[in-house]
């Protein structure tokens, strides 16, 4: 429901996702849940952790009573995106330092809390990716989790280029979704020529539905294009195209999808 404020005219809902900045209120939702940690394990070796191993300071200034994670976190001089840094450096050392329920719980927390507070990330694979739903989340999520070693490995490469808050590489993002889907195809049909392999994948039992695959011809005419600079030199500003988050996004989420279809239909029509 919308709330007084909303419903009134007073401020307007949110149209698109919170993104490249951070509010006061996403950093308290992640002061917090942080803090719910501190019952569960060592919680003074964890901010010593970033003490030592983020911010570099010498082991003899320690203090225990010095949450130097909640004062990075506060502090208005640090860019947002290095807060983020600080986020995904504190969510690799939680399984080292707390039982691993602890860990799943702080994530979901993280993650409830950026859904709540309309904030444009999620945390995916230990990394802050910028990402809009739950679905969009989940079928990333699948893939990867269900693929084999180098089809996982081109999907956690474009999640990587995409997740990249400081130096963003949509190109190669875009590449590496699109790389995903071709060795799944490749390795169904033994086709090294994507467009091939779809009309191998069509006359299959079961079919490709004939749409789908040109959709998927279509999409890897744009990767391959001159114009998109995807799988050739990067365009300059000059009036060629340039891939955004927007297009890396899209096809990440939509190759994931295509690769969870392609596993689940032709595993059943086996």
């Amino acid at each position: 429901m919308k709330s007084f404020s909303e419903r009134y005219g007073y401020t307007r809902p949110s149209d698109a996702l919170i993104i490249e900045q951070i509010s006061e209120g996403v950093i308290n939702a992640i002061i917090n849940c942080l803090q719910d940690l501190e019952n569960y394990g060592d919680y003074n070796l964890l901010k010593e952790t970033v003490w030592l191993f983020f911010l570099n300071k010498k082991r003899a200034d320690f203090d225990d009573y010095y949450d130097c994670i909640e004062q990075y976190l506060e502090d208005r001089r640090v860019e947002w995106y290095y807060k983020l840094n600080l986020l995904e450096f504190v969510i690799k050392q939680i399984p080292l330092l707390f039982p691993k329920e602890n860990y799943n719980s702080f994530i979901r927390n993280v993650n409830s809390e950026f859904e709540r507070l309309n904030y444009g990330y999620r945390i995916i694979g230990n990394l802050v990716t910028p990402i809009t739903s739950k679905g969009e989340i989940e079928s990333i999520e699948v893939a990867i989790d269900s693929a084999r070693d180098n089809i996982k490995e081109h999907l956690n490469s474009a999640l990587k280029h995409l997740a990249d808050k400081e130096n963003p590489d949509y190109r190669n993002s875009i590449k590496e979704s699109i790389s995903a889907v071709g060795v799944l195809c490749r390795e169904m049909t033994g086709e090294n020529d994507l467009g091939k392999a779809l009309f191998v994948l069509e006359k299959k039992q079961g079919k490709l539905h004939p749409k789908l695959k040109t959709a998927f011809e279509n999409l890897y005419q744009y990767v391959n294009e001159k114009q998109s600079g995807i799988r050739h030199e990067l365009m300059d500003e000059s009036g060629t195209y340039v891939p955004t988050f927007h297009e890396a996004k899209f096809m990440l989420v939509t190759c994931s999808a295509f690769i969870n279809y392609i596993n689940g239909k032709f595993a059943v029509n086996k």
